[in-house]
């Protein structure tokens, strides 16, 4: 609620609300217009409040005489400067607002005892919008439910727009990965955006009165396209995120209904749903494990011409049964590669892998032996996917989720055999948690600083001898361990309290809508650094602020009971 008065200009006002909803548009397609959208948001909210009657003193006409310009300005930067002093004062007493924004006075903190301020001071401008989006949302116009659905509805929009880009790119570029196409926004950041964007379209289909049948249906094709999207995609993070959350839900609509037989009974069936999937991937991790042995006695030791074959049952395993690193001579290898491509066989491919390796894999996919023969019988095209990272041939008909767990497995062997994390980017997760760790032990209380994760890191997987390749040295890819990293435990123990106490304060974890976002929000930390990026931290702030203390209090609450 307000605490100033005076006449504010109805136009800013509307036009402070697109400036969100272009904002919330931007989110799962431009971090460059999230820029944009910040800042005329800015120049709308600062109008919100101003006092305009001193205007009807000044009437055009007399604005081309200097001296009275000069006091219409001033009258203008008076009456600005006065909203904004009322607003301070109702930001300062808004306690969620304060909560949300102490988050970047705690990295501000971490200035104290930090030496590369010039990381620390691009760190501080990622996380800016913690600071003012909850001001210009706290203290601008409150906004009505109807507003709040018309930007929820633009956010929608937006992502399955995001969703048909990022298709076309996938079918006419030649990339290695669905997830590593340039789409402006990152594929986990996206996928946060997709999965929200899907409960959105639930509520309004679930929920009475509000659609028709004919709306719903529609709604309902826009939800399944995008769960399809999502798993075409193979965004295995949206993926697992919507599946847990959908589970969540279910347990707890099931729990909350009458008769003990039919709640028993979706109990089981809910067990049923999630065993299904164990024993798919257990059975796909069986048969990786389980290949015949391999009788070397009965293998070829010559190629055709006349060169040595060794085979590598431990670097390489199995793929759909077969191993893959059997007649392999690497002199034929080197010398046919160089005739069909300008990539060496010892750099890293597309997807950060030893091109070698993905050579190897590929023509192991298409029984190909990996000699001059098995590169002379590649097509330009099979050329191609070995340069962009594709690592077997039937990548397109190959469920990608049997891929994910195959590879997975073999990269997770030669992590553990080889001390190689390069093979996926779950691999390198475990590496990076295992410095992440490392550096706590070290920095327990308060952390190595803002400014000096980038530092720490290169430093103890220095000192660690780690294999990582230089492209792949990152930092945690958990938000939990990079917090406790930079501010330590006690920052992390602030964190956790941020975290958790707006929705407290405000009771909002009974409202479908917060709590659907602050699950994927918190579950999406344990894998990534969700805050650390511009499209992170711009999608937490904004929707916390925007359900939290954007919204009238008269307004109805999508209540989970509902």
């Amino acid at each position: 609620m307000q605490v100033f008065t005076g006449k504010g200009l109805p136009r800013y006002t509307t036009m402070y609300f697109v400036s969100l909803a272009l904002l919330a548009v931007s989110l799962p397609l431009s971090k460059y217009t999230m820029s944009l959208f910040q800042f005329s948001t800015l120049f709308f909210w600062l109008w919100h409040g101003v006092d305009t009657a001193f205007v009807a003193k000044y009437p055009f006409r007399s604005l081309i005489h200097p001296a009275k310009m000069a006091r219409f300005l001033g009258g203008v930067i008076k009456a600005v400067v006065i909203a904004l002093i009322h607003k301070f004062i109702e930001f300062f007493r808004n306690k969620p607002a304060m909560a949300i924004a102490s988050l970047l006075l705690l990295h501000v903190i971490g200035l104290i005892y930090t030496t590369d301020f010039n990381y620390a001071l691009k760190d501080l401008r990622t996380k800016l919008p913690l600071f003012i989006l909850p001001l210009f949302i706290a203290t601008g116009p409150r906004i009505s439910t109807q507003t709040f659905y018309l930007i929820l509805a633009c956010f929608i929009g937006a992502v399955i727009g995001g969703s048909v880009y990022r298709l076309i790119l996938f079918l006419n570029l030649p990339v290695a990965d669905s997830r590593a196409l340039a789409a402006h926004t990152s594929h986990i950041r996206y996928s946060l955006n997709a999965v929200f964007a899907i409960f959105i379209l639930f509520f309004f289909i679930y929920s009475r009165g509000k659609l028709n049948l004919a709306q719903k249906a529609f709604l309902l094709f826009l939800a399944a396209w995008l769960i399809f999207f999502l798993v075409y995609m193979n965004y295995s993070t949206g993926i697992m995120l919507f599946v847990f959350i959908s589970f969540l839900f279910l347990v707890f609509r099931t729990v909350s209904m009458k008769g003990m037989l039919l709640k028993t009974s979706i109990l089981a069936g809910i067990v049923v749903m999630l065993l299904l999937p164990l024993v798919y991937v257990v059975s796909i991790g069986y048969k990786f494990l389980n290949t015949d042995p391999v009788d070397f006695s009965k293998l070829d030791r010559l190629t055709p011409r006349g060169n040595s074959y060794y085979h590598d049952t431990v670097n390489f395993k199995t793929k759909n049964g077969q191993w893959t690193g059997l007649y392999i001579c690497d002199k034929e290898l080197r010398q046919s590669w160089a005739g069909r491509s300008q990539f060496s066989l010892d750099s890293l491919d597309k997807k950060k892998q030893f091109r070698r390796y993905t050579l190897i894999s590929y023509l192991a996919s298409k029984d190909f032996r990996k000699d001059s023969d098995g590169v002379s019988k590649l097509t330009d095209e099979d050329i191609r996917n070995i340069e962009n990272g594709i690592n077997r041939s039937d990548y397109r008909s190959l469920p990608g989720f049997k891929a994910q767990v195959e590879d997975f497995i073999a990269g997770y062997q030669r992590y553990m055999n080889a001390s190689d994390p390069n093979s996926g980017s779950m691999v390198q997760r475990f590496e990076y948690w295992r410095t992440s760790v490392l550096l706590i032990r070290q920095h327990p209380l308060f952390g190595v600083g803002t400014g000096d994760l980038p530092h720490a890191f290169e430093e103890q997987y220095s000192k660690m001898h780690s294999n990582l390749a230089v492209q792949n040295r990152l930092r945690s890819h958990n938000q939990y361990l990079s917090i406790t990293v930079a501010l330590g435990l006690a920052g992390l123990l602030w964190f956790m309290i941020v975290m958790f106490y707006p929705g407290i304060k405000t009771r909002a974890f009974s409202n479908y809508f917060y709590l659907v976002f602050w699950l994927i929000f918190m579950i999406s930390m344990f894998t990534e650094d969700t805050i650390e990026s511009q499209e992170g931290v711009t999608f937490y702030v904004l929707f916390t602020a925007l359900m939290l203390m954007g919204r009238e209090k008269s307004e109805t609450a999508e209540s989970l009971t509902d």
